[in-house]
C-alpha cells in the first residue's frame, strides 16, 4: 500500500471540518514585519505642488504667455475673419499656459517654428512654394532668343537685384579692410555669375509678367526638394538611388553574360535545398551552409547553381550567381512541354518526364513544379520512381531536360523527312 494514501485521508478529513467563523478566529501571525497592502499609505502618482512655487508657475505663464488685450484684437480682427478669430479664442481657452511651463517644451530642431508665426507667409525651409501653370501668366506668353544689348541690361539688372539681397543696407563704400574688400569681390562674381545663368538674360518677352515668370521656382515642373540638415550622420546615412553600392559578383556576371541590369533583373531565381554541412580541419569542426538554386526566365532558360559558405547570406548569393551563370536553352515543343518522353538517372535516382496535351498542367512533385515553371513548360507529368534526393531529382531533371532529341536531328541522322519522322516518332498521336 503506498505512503500517500493515509495522508491523503487525513487531509480530505480534515478539509470536511467546517470552518471557523471569521469573528471567533484569532488574528494570524505575519511570517514578514512589512505592513500589508491594505494597510500602507497611497503615494501619489504626481508630485505635489506647494503654493509658493504655484504663485511662481502662474507668474511665469502670464509673463511669457499673456492673454490678448483689446488692442490686439482690433488688430486681429482687421487681419482675420470672425469664424478664425473664434478659431484662435477657442484655442486659447483650451490651452492652460500653467500646462505649457510645466509640461511643454521648446524645440530646438531646425523645423521649429516660431511661436509669432501666423503661417501666412510661405517659409522657403519648411514649405514647398505652391505650383502655378501657364494659365496663371497674365497676357500673351510668348518668347524670343535676347540679342547682346537686351542680354548685357537683364545681366546688369539681375547682378543688382541680387548684390542687394546680400547688402539690404547698401553696397559698403569708402576704404575697406582687405577681408571686407574680398567678400565684396566674392559677391560681386557670384551675382554676375547667378545673373548670367539666370534665364531671364537669356530669354525677353514684351510681358514683364511672362519674363518675370521664367525666374518663378512655382512654374517649374520639379520643385526643388527640401534643404537637408548637414551634419556627419545625415552625410553617412544618405543613399542616392545611383549611389547604390554595386556587387562586385554581380559586375563579373554581367561581363561574362554580355547583359545589361535590365536583362538581370528578368530571370528570377529559387533556392530550393538548404542543408548545413560540417568540415573536419585540424582546427576543429567548421560548419557552413549549402543552397542550391534554380534560375530561369521563364521563357526556355533553366540553370542550376549550388554554393557553400559559413555566412548563410554568401552561401545563396554564391549559388544564385552561379545557377544564373549555368542557364541553358531549354527545348520546347510548342512552347509549352517536352519532346517526347525523357528518362535520366542521376546517382540512385530515376527520372522519368512525359509530354502531355494542352491544358494537362503540371501534374508533377515540387521540385520538378518549380523547374518546369522557371523553364517555361506549361504541360508536363513525372514520376520519381526511385530514391528520391533532393539534390538528385533537380539534378537529373536539369539533364534531362537540356539533352532532349529533338526531331530535326533524328530527321537528319535517319535521312528522312521532318514529317515522316515526327509521324514514326510519337506513334501517330501528335499534340
Amino acid at each position: 500500500m503506498s505512503v500517500c494514501r493515509p495522508t491523503r485521508c487525513l487531509f480530505s478529513w480534515l478539509s470536511s471540518i467546517p470552518k471557523p467563523s471569521s469573528s471567533a478566529s484569532h488574528p494570524r501571525r505575519p511570517f514578514s514585519s512589512t505592513t500589508v497592502r491594505s494597510g500602507r499609505k497611497r503615494r501619489p502618482h504626481y508630485p505635489s505642488i506647494k503654493a509658493e512655487d504655484l504663485a511662481l508657475l502662474n507668474q511665469a505663464a502670464e509673463t511669457n504667455y499673456p492673454k490678448y488685450d483689446t488692442s490686439e484684437t482690433s488688430l486681429l480682427s482687421k487681419r482675420y475673419t470672425k469664424s478664425q478669430i473664434a478659431a484662435i479664442k477657442a484655442a486659447e481657452a483650451a490651452l492652460d499656459p500653467k500646462d505649457i511651463i510645466t509640461q511643454g517644451q521648446r524645440r530646438t530642431d531646425p523645423w521649429q517654428l516660431p511661436y509669432e508665426d501666423d503661417l501666412a507667409e510661405v517659409d522657403p525651409v519648411t514649405d514647398h512654394a505652391d505650383k502655378l501653370s501657364h494659365r496663371d501668366i497674365k497676357g500673351p506668353k510668348n518668347f524670343r532668343r535676347a540679342n547682346e544689348v537686351e542680354r548685357d541690361e537683364a545681366i546688369a539688372q539681375i547682378a543688382n537685384e541680387n548684390l542687394a539681397k546680400l547688402y539690404p543696407s547698401g553696397v559698403p563704400d569708402g576704404k575697406l579692410s582687405p577681408k571686407e574688400q574680398q567678400h565684396l569681390e566674392e559677391a560681386m562674381q557670384a551675382a554676375l555669375t547667378q545673373a548670367a545663368l539666370d534665364p531671364r538674360a537669356i530669354y525677353t518677352s514684351d510681358n514683364p509678367h511672362a519674363v518675370a515668370a521664367l525666374a518663378d521656382p512655382r512654374h517649374s515642373v520639379v520643385l526643388p526638394d527640401l534643404p537637408r540638415i548637414e551634419n556627419r550622420m545625415a552625410r553617412q546615412t544618405r543613399r542616392l538611388s545611383n549611389e547604390e553600392q554595386e556587387d562586385p559578383r554581380e559586375r563579373r556576371l554581367l561581363q561574362y553574360m554580355d547583359w545589361d541590369k535590365k536583362e538581370l533583373r528578368k530571370i528570377r531565381s529559387k533556392t530550393l535545398v538548404v542543408h548545413g554541412v560540417t568540415n573536419q580541419t585540424r582546427m576543429g569542426k567548421i560548419r557552413s551552409m549549402y543552397y542550391l538554386t534554380i534560375a530561369g526566365n521563364g521563357d526556355g532558360l533553366l540553370g542550376v547553381g549550388e554554393g557553400k559558405s559559413v555566412e548563410p547570406e554568401e552561401g545563396r548569393k554564391q549559388s544564385v550567381m552561379s545557377a544564373i551563370r549555368n542557364m541553358r536553352p531549354i527545348p520546347r515543343y510548342e512552347n509549352r512541354t517536352i519532346f517526347g518522353d525523357l528518362e535520366k538517372k542521376f546517382g540512385a535516382t530515376r527520372v522519368k518526364l512525359y509530354s502531355r496535351p494542352p491544358g494537362f498542367g503540371l501534374r508533377t512533385q515540387h521540385l520538378i513544379f518549380e523547374m518546369a515553371r522557371l523553364a517555361g513548360l506549361q504541360d508536363l507529368s513525372a514520376r520519381v520512381p526511385g530514391a528520391r534526393n533532393k539534390m538528385n531529382v533537380i539534378k537529373a531533371t536539369w539533364e534531362a531536360l537540356c539533352n532532349q532529341k529533338l526531331p530535326d536531328e533524328i530527321a537528319r541522322g535517319r535521312g528522312k523527312k521532318l514529317v515522316d519522322v515526327r509521324k514514326v516518332y510519337y506513334g501517330g498521336s501528335v499534340h
